[in-house]
């Protein structure tokens, strides 16, 4: 996906709430760095993901920190006590893959210096709210079908918290007999889980195999991808990327077929995968 007017504001956005997280005192250096990075970079038609990686990397060595540290462990936590509630969601359900789809959406809302939420404890009053939204678009029909005809799923997680929320529907995808590649990020970023998150959700025990991003990336960087990350991407018969750094960073790839799971929190994430701002989106692309 192009980097738009819109997310020039809002990336900057976050790197002012990141900063404050850190350290304050530092909120000159940072914001003046990273505008000025914003502004030499930005350039026709260059990936929304990768300015913004080139824009995080520059705060994080500034601060010589993960902002998200304290936030990550605690969405980590949110999600736990909220696990119970979501597989009893699911065992009730009569379509137990879209139930389980719309508890792993639901979990994208952890995403911190985007949009409203604030505190992961947030979540505990909307969940239930969340998972009976409707996704539009709605591709689980299509999901299904090429799921039932599949062997090997990809599945690129997104954020703290949401990997907790993805266990149920891992275990719908294992329930069918499916292989699961499990893909979390190479190095800290952002809010998103890295490679000891795995073990703290629990997926690790689900998977079949684990893999990083293997570079520190808004997303995923194909050019930068490990070897065996690629292999498994062209082996996949479906890949499942969870959030909006997945799509802004996959969109304009060659990586097919794959579905796009994900909470449409800014506008031109949502106009460019054919949504409405702030909707669960289940948009497969084949």
């Amino acid at each position: 996906m192009d980097f738009s007017a819109e997310c020039a504001p809002c990336l900057l956005r976050r790197i002012l709430f990141q900063t404050r997280l850190v350290d304050p005192s530092k909120e000159v250096q940072v914001m003046s760095s990273c505008v000025r990075m914003v502004g030499e970079g930005w350039e026709p038609g260059i990936s929304s993901a990768k300015l913004a990686t080139k824009v995080h990397r520059l705060c994080y060595d500034i601060l010589g920190a993960d902002p998200y540290a304290d936030l990550k462990s605690q969405a980590n936590d949110v999600a736990a006590s909220l696990l119970p509630r979501a597989q009893e969601i699911v065992d009730a359900s009569q379509d137990r893959l879209l139930a389980a789809c719309l508890v792993s959406i639901a979990g994208n809302v952890m995403d911190f210096g985007v949009g409203d939420l604030k505190d992961p404890n947030e979540l505990r009053h909307t969940f239930d709210v969340l998972i009976k939204e409707v996704p539009e678009p709605n591709d689980i029909e299509r999901m299904r079908a090429l799921l039932l005809s599949s062997k090997e799923v990809v599945y690129l997680f997104d954020n703290c918290g949401e990997i907790v929320l993805d266990l149920p529907l891992l275990k719908e995808l294992k329930a069918m007999g499916l292989r699961v590649v499990g893909v979390v990020k190479g190095e800290p970023i952002i809010t998103d889980a890295t490679w000891n998150d795995l073990a703290i959700s629990g997926v690790d025990k689900v998977l079949d195999e684990c893999l990083t991003t293997g570079v520190f990336a808004v997303g995923m960087d194909l050019d930068l991808a490990p070897r065996e990350l690629k292999e498994a991407l062209d082996r996949a018969d479906l890949v499942i990327a969870k959030g909006m750094a997945n799509f802004e960073a996959l969109s304009g790839e060659d990586v097919r077929p794959i579905v796009h799971m994900l909470r449409s929190k800014c506008q031109p994430v949502s106009d460019a995968i054919g949504a409405r701002k702030d909707r669960n989106v289940i948009k497969l692309f084949e």
